[in-house]
């Protein structure tokens, strides 16, 4: 179980990889509200590669500092891009920069409650369920006005939908053998695999 694992870690690593270089050779072609999307895989590119960087090479022991810029970082590229692509009030995209920055340093401002980093994540995936969901009902509405990115969106419901479970039940499963620790993750991970599947493939689809 540990193995596989890290064979479905290893296949997110490939996976995204290739979506970055599909999403740069096209990124003239997609539409400027759509390179939101880019600007996502690009920025989970960065985290990946950052913590690789920081452990394997410069010998960090902890990076956790990491895990919140990835919050924080997710919550506002996501949410612009589904105000922006919904046609919201432009006003929302500074509340969710506010919230943002409230997943940035929420550890540091309640330290002295034992705040768990978890607890910003949780939030985040519930408001980006909220929002993604939103947007659905709307493309359900409008059937007849093709979404090329509808499928993304789709998994993206699923998938924060799934890790909300996951984050939430982590610690107590760590109280279990590490194989049933392991199979959340494993999830979690063939789920992410999907996401950068369904990147490259609607990339691919894009002619000039």
């Amino acid at each position: 179980m540990n193995n596989l694992y890290y064979w479905t870690l290893i296949l997110t690593y490939i996976l995204l990889l290739f979506a970055v270089i599909f999403s740069i050779l096209k990124y003239k072609i997609v539409s400027k509200i759509e390179k939101w999307y880019i600007h996502y895989i690009l920025f989970l590119l960065f985290i990946e590669s950052s913590n690789y960087i920081l452990t394997e090479f410069l010998n960090f022991e902890n990076t956790s500092f990491l895990y919140k810029i990835y919050i924080a970082g997710e919550f506002l590229i996501i949410t612009t891009l589904f105000i922006k692509k919904m046609n919201l009030n432009k006003y929302l995209i500074l509340i969710s920069t506010c919230i943002g920055l409230y997943f940035l340093f929420a550890d540091t401002i309640f330290s002295n409650y034992h705040y768990n980093n978890d607890y910003s994540k949780t939030i985040s995936n519930i408001l980006l369920i909220c929002l993604i969901g939103y947007s659905l009902i709307g493309d359900i509405k409008h059937i007849k006005n093709k979404n090329t990115f509808q499928l993304i969106d789709k998994m993206y419901f699923l998938y924060f939908a799934v890790s909300i479970f996951i984050f939430i039940f982590q610690h107590q499963l760590l109280e279990f053998p590490i194989n049933y620790f392991n199979v959340f993750w494993i999830i979690n991970n063939l789920m992410v695999c999907i996401i950068y599947s369904l990147f490259i493939k609607t990339f691919l689809s894009f002619k000039k």
